[in-house]
């Protein structure tokens, strides 16, 4: 069937990211707390561990972002042994994108504007809330307009892979699953979470570096390559 739409995954999809602790550890830096970032990231990890997956999953896009975001930096200040410091916790989120890099992959805006051209309907389903969505298209000057859809993990309270996410983006679009591709960098929530609801997904992997084991899945290493599995 003839392709009508293309979704994509934001972070490290659309948009490179720059590692959480390096952004902990900037902001930490100006509070005069000088933590190593080895430090900082097993503590991030922890919490990750702590909080993420499924043992707080339920919360995740359900709990407004300030309340998820300062109970996760919370954490990692806990984790680092530090006392808990309201003005800390809630500096870190507020100044987060002060420090945050991200950078616009150099094909990105190309293939977008190509497939708009060629009338096809171009949507994001990330993992992120939208109010992070919103400041990182900001940030890379990607207009939101150029979306026909934008979906977060608050948008309906369900996150990637939940089949009920690309199932919204499917009825948002008017368009069918088999008409459909998702370009993601995360096996599990971006190419299997795609292909369970019907969806022809894509893995990309930008870096040799990377240790995904593709085994037979559609992947790739630059969105141009895209335009080879478009119908």
């Amino acid at each position: 069937m003839k392709t009508k739409a293309v979704l994509f995954d934001l972070g490290n999809t659309l948009v490179s990211l720059i590692a959480p602790e390096i952004v902990f550890h900037k902001i930490f830096n100006s509070f005069g707390i000088n933590i190593p970032v080895e430090n900082i990231k097993e503590a991030h990890e922890k919490t990750k561990n702590e909080l993420g997956d499924v043992k707080y999953e339920p919360s995740y896009g359900r709990v407004s972002y300030e309340e998820f975001w300062n109970k996760w930096n919370s954490r990692v200040l806990a984790h680092l042994g530090l006392p808990e410091d309201k003005k800390v916790v809630e500096s870190t989120l507020t100044r987060w994108f002060d420090y945050a890099e991200y950078d616009i992959f150099s094909e990105v805006t190309e293939t977008l504007c190509k497939l708009k051209q060629m009338g096809l309907k171009i949507g994001i389903i990330s993992g992120a809330y939208e109010e992070d969505i919103n400041i990182i298209l900001e940030k890379v000057h990607l207009q939101k307009n150029l979306f026909d859809v934008i979906i977060g993990a608050n948008t309906i309270k369900k996150a990637k892979p939940h089949p009920d996410v690309f199932k919204y983006a499917l009825k948002k679009l008017n368009v069918k699953p088999d008409e459909t591709m998702f370009i993601g960098d995360a096996i599990d929530a971006d190419y299997e979470g795609a292909e369970k609801v019907g969806i022809k997904a894509i893995l990309i992997q930008r870096t040799e570096t990377e240790t995904f084991k593709t085994g037979n899945l559609r992947a790739i290493t630059s969105l141009k390559e895209i335009f080879d599995f478009i119908d």
